[in-house]
């Protein structure tokens, strides 16, 4: 048997020195030798129980060690319980934000192809609905674009403030929606400009939508401060006749808004091939006006004469600008005016002229000197200071210029013209209402704002004695005046039947070819030179 030394015997088998006297039943015995063959006693072990000293040493270890695992197991699986629930936590977290995200990123699209304030389409997606119904034409069906414009938007905006005009373009916005059909397309393209698409259009069918729209739009609305009555404007193009692309459709319908503008307001319009020729004429005069400022010589002023009623003698006139086309000649006034009116020139020119009357009024202190002011002038915010500067460098006494404004620069009046007018009389300036009565509220601008003449429009003063109503607008007007202190002055005098009915009504001035066409300045200082008696 192979020999054991003591200290490495398992502590399982009971070791005795010596041999026991009696073996029990249950026990085996045997002999432990050293390597020289030395008895070193005797290994006692029971069978039924091997290892019951190995166990009974081990338990608390075991024990020990059990709990231990038992422990590390249960901290193992709580660790992995929070991790999985910060797994789904994370998980769902993730799945909210990607909805979100979804939901964010539609509302953006929503946002990015729709009018907040109507929920219409705007432009970018209107031109993408024009495009697909291009797309799907048939040959022989035709689609139609309309743009629609608010006539008097800025009044209620500057009269009720921007929430009644925010409220006027939903109120509108519904109004269209139930005026189109349910194939038809409705959007805002911003500010007070809409536009509608119809499919499969007739010429006829765009008719009778566009007369639906005036009517409803001819109702009065109700706002936040009371009711507003205003039109609209429309432009009608037509696929495939005026364009077969987005871009000639919305051009031409808009060639065609503006001449539904030019033909009084809520008015509707088809594009017809001449607008078109018409609209690239006042390019080129636009274009040749920029030019005519630059050099000045081709522009001259001429001066109207105006004359006392009762002495027929000269007390002022009327500087009306002029225009020698180097290759066209002489450009009437009634065609270059409203372009410089429609592309702002308006404003440089308006300052040449009051320069050139400046000069004038130097050689002629006995005389006042009249000069038109345009709406776009008046939107300035230093205009008044502008004029101020300007005559006072010129060293003109203020009180000899007239500045004469229309009933036009009022009705847009958003506390600025008044406030302009308002510095200007007190600078000495004398302000005259130009074309009185033609106005549907002439009277109101009396009360609201300060003026020293009023000029009554030519309509008037043409119809004087056929038996008409101008007759007695006339003499309702020169006897307002002069209960008010106002200088009251005809314009358009060609008959002498007139200047005797204007005289006796008691008109304080007359103007027209009766006493002379605006004239260049030689010509007045002339006059002036021959001491002029009665005419």
């Amino acid at each position: 048997m192979r020999a054991f030394s003591r200290d490495n015997l398992i502590d399982a088998l009971h070791y005795h020195p010596v041999r026991a006297r009696h073996v029990q039943a249950d026990e085996r015995e045997e002999r432990l030798r050293s390597s020289d063959g030395t008895l070193l006693g005797y290994l006692m072990w029971r069978p039924d129980l091997p290892g019951s000293e190995l166990w009974r040493a081990m338990l608390p270890a075991v024990a020990a060690m059990l709990a231990g695992t038992l422990i590390l197991v249960a901290l193992l699986a709580l660790r992995t319980y929070r991790l999985l629930r910060q797994q789904q936590a994370h998980l769902s977290a993730l799945r909210k934000a990607h909805v979100e995200l979804k939901a964010s990123e539609a509302h953006a699209q929503h946002l990015a192809f729709h009018d907040v304030l109507t929920g219409l389409p705007n432009r970018a997606y209107f031109g993408t609905c024009v495009d697909q119904a291009l797309v799907r034409r048939r040959p022989d069906a035709s689609c139609a674009v309309l743009l629609l414009d608010l006539d008097h938007f800025k009044q209620v905006n500057d009269t009720w403030g921007h929430a009644a005009g925010d409220a006027l373009i939903q109120a509108f916005t519904r109004r269209v929606k139930l005026a189109v059909g349910p194939e038809d397309s409705v959007a805002r393209l911003g500010g007070d400009e809409f536009a509608v698409l119809m499919q499969n259009a007739t010429e006829a069918g765009a008719t009778d939508l566009t007369r639906r729209i005036l009517a409803d739009v001819r109702a009065p609305f109700d706002l936040l401060g009371g009711r507003a009555f205003v039109g609209a404007s429309i432009g009608v193009s037509m696929a495939p006749r005026d364009g077969t692309t987005r871009s000639e459709l919305l051009r031409k319908a808009d060639i065609a808004l503006y001449r539904a503008k030019d033909l009084g307001r809520n008015q509707y319009s088809f594009f017809a091939p001449e607008m078109d020729e018409t609209l690239k004429a006042k390019a080129v005069i636009e274009e040749d006006l920029r030019a005519a400022l630059a050099d000045s010589d081709q522009l001259q002023v001429h001066f109207q004469p105006q004359i006392d009623s009762g002495t027929q003698q000269l007390v002022g006139v009327e500087a009306l600008v002029r225009w020698n086309h180097p290759a066209k000649g002489p450009v009437s006034p009634q065609i270059f005016v409203p372009v410089a009116e429609s592309t702002g020139l308006i404003v440089p020119l308006g300052e040449w002229v009051l320069k050139q009357a400046c000069r004038a009024a130097r050689q002629w202190p006995s005389l006042s000197i009249a000069v038109n002011l345009s709406p776009k002038q008046f939107r300035g915010a230093d205009f008044a200071e502008r004029v101020i500067d300007l005559v006072r460098r010129a060293d003109v006494d203020p009180a000899q210029i007239e500045l004469e404004v229309t009933e036009g620069v009022l009705i847009e009046d958003d506390g600025r013209v008044q406030k302009a007018i308002g510095k200007l009389r007190a600078a000495g300036f004398r302000i005259a209402l130009d074309d009185f009565g033609t106005g549907y509220s002439s009277l109101s601008y009396l009360q609201r704002f300060a003026v020293d003449k009023i000029k009554i429009d030519r309509s008037f003063v043409a119809n004087i004695g056929e038996g008409s109503d101008s007759t007695a607008i006339v003499n309702a007007v020169v006897t307002l005046g002069r209960s008010m202190g106002l200088t009251v002055n005809a314009e358009g005098v060609e008959r002498a039947a007139q200047r005797d009915f204007l005289r006796a009504a008691g008109c304080d001035e007359m103007q027209g070819f009766l006493f002379s066409k605006a004239v260049p300045e030689a010509e007045i200082t002339k006059r002036l030179q021959r001491a002029p008696a009665a005419t």
